[in-house]
């Protein structure tokens, strides 16, 4: 009789050699459990996504309660459903600053994806600028965004058009021109080491693509839902995009992802052509009823209003 980690190993494709086999029991708030008994305090939030903890009750129940009562029927834009008019429009309110429609799709990869389609559909341009050294999700043209080769040189050729500016570095924003269709980055550098804006550098930023007709996407995907002391990190720095992306802490541990933008930003996906973009499973019922029951944790409890204290205790 072959054991789970033999079973895994053996049938379960890995992304190191090296994988840490940790077989889970079951998890609870911060906390995961191994079958050997062991309690381990899971530091990784499964990749920023168990926002407020693992199993939270309130997030389990909106998952059995939907799961109920449908599970799936046509999740981009033809059904109505509650739990997705429910949610865009609580977030509407939360965002309060124009953006005010959401597509949902099934990951923050996808989210990057179809940011990137619709900027250049509503530009009409081709030149897409992202910073180095960052990170926004592994698909291959989201890979297309990654400055660093030691990825991407195994995946040649990524898309094109893509170039590259220094994050913090004003100097390099006389790169965005009226050629450019979109700028996308992070309000806080993540996976280059935690770097955060400085000099009002979003701003200016933002003033630059003013000035070149050119759209500002925000990959709120790791920042969003309270890390940086606000639900959004946008609204910490005062700035607004053309285009936001959120994913991970959205779903309170379910899979989902969202770009979020203005209503005649979006009319794009329906028109010349319609079906801009499409998916079978972004906007599940059961996954956006996770995600509006922890966006109401959130706007509810006291998680982010204490982040701010946490950062210096």
């Amino acid at each position: 009789m072959f054991s789970k980690r033999q079973l895994f190993l053996q049938h379960v494709a890995q992304t190191s050699e090296v994988p840490m086999c940790l077989e889970v029991s079951h998890a609870s708030g911060m906390y995961i459990y191994g079958t050997d008994g062991k309690k381990y305090l899971d530091f990784d939030s499964g990749i920023s996504v168990s926002s407020v903890g693992h199993c939270h009750p309130a997030v389990v129940n909106a998952v059995k309660l939907q799961a109920e009562t449908y599970m799936h029927t046509m999740v981009y834009g033809e059904h109505i459903q509650a739990p997705q008019v429910e949610y865009a429009t609580l977030l509407t309110e939360v965002l309060n600053n124009g953006l005010n429609s959401i597509y949902y799709v099934n990951s923050g990869s996808e989210a990057v994806e179809a940011a990137m389609k619709l900027a250049r559909k509503a530009t009409g341009r081709y030149d897409i600028i992202s910073c180095a050294n960052a990170y926004h999700g592994s698909t291959i043209a989201a890979e297309s965004l990654r400055s660093d080769t030691t990825y991407t040189k195994h995946f040649l050729p990524t898309i094109p058009g893509v170039r590259h500016i220094r994050f913090n570095n004003d100097t390099d924003l006389a790169k965005i021109t009226n050629k450019t269709a979109c700028v996308i980055l992070e309000p806080v550098q993540a996976e280059a080491g935690i770097i955060v804006p400085v000099n009002d550098y979003l701003q200016k930023v933002q003033t630059r693509c003013q000035k070149t007709g050119t759209l500002l996407i925000l990959d709120e995907i790791q920042t969003g839902f309270g890390r940086t002391g606000e639900m959004f990190a946008h609204q910490k720095y005062g700035i607004t995009p053309d285009i936001l992306l959120i994913a991970k802490g959205m779903g309170g541990g379910m899979p989902i992802g969202g770009v979020v933008a203005s209503n005649e930003m979006m009319i794009h996906f329906a028109r010349n052509p319609a079906l801009g973009h499409i998916t079978t499973f972004g906007g599940h019922p059961v996954c956006v009823a996770a995600a509006l029951a922890t966006l109401k944790l959130l706007i509810d409890e006291t998680y982010i209003a204490e982040i701010e204290k946490k950062k210096y205790s």
